[in-house]
């Protein structure tokens, strides 16, 4: 994950460091964290035979929200990603809940990268952190909320590996994006 030391600001307020959140509605509407990528997106699915990503729907979205800080060393985290061929994690800088093989790239760019941003299937996302989390034993319940993983989680490999579970899952389970801010 290249470039991920500069800080973010979003409906979370100040913060320092880099963190992956849940993008909620109207942050998608108003572009205020996919820094305008959203017809960008569109136009890659529609490239792959695929509908525009509608964004999060207002109607259904979440009481709670996903806030972690991306803070523990990554090395460890980066190897067991080449082991199981799942560099594409590190990769994305945006997850979103449609379903599309590889990343798409995005020209322009996003909270840690000037250039491009790319962007994951958090269905693909779930599956490639699945085997990982099978092979470090990781639990199925885990500490939900904001931070939560941040506070009860010290080993870094587990750390990456649960919060791209619960990231995915809850891109999933809400149907809204995550991304970095």
């Amino acid at each position: 994950m290249a470039g991920l030391a500069s800080a973010g600001r979003g409906r979370y307020g100040a913060r320092v460091g880099i963190y992956l959140v849940d993008i909620g509605p109207d942050s998608w509407a108003k572009d205020e964290i996919t820094f305008g990528i959203r017809s960008l997106l569109d136009r890659a699915l529609g490239e792959r035979g695929l509908e525009p990503y509608p964004g999060p729907d207002h109607e259904s979205a979440p009481a709670e929200s996903f806030e972690e800080k991306i803070a523990p060393d990554l090395d460890g985290f980066t190897e067991l990603c080449a082991e199981h061929g799942a560099d594409e994690v590190l990769d994305a800088a945006l997850f979103v809940p449609v379903l599309f093989d590889g990343v798409i790239t995005l020209p322009v760019g996003n909270a840690y990268d000037e250039e491009s941003t790319r962007v994951l299937s958090s269905q693909r996302l779930r599956d490639l952190v699945a085997p990982m989390a099978y092979q470090i034993g990781l639990p199925v319940e885990l500490a939900r909320g904001p931070l939560a993983l941040s506070t009860s989680i010290e080993d870094p490999v587990a750390f990456y590996v649960a919060v791209y579970r619960q990231a995915a899952e809850f891109s999933l389970r809400h149907g809204c994006p995550m991304g970095y801010i």
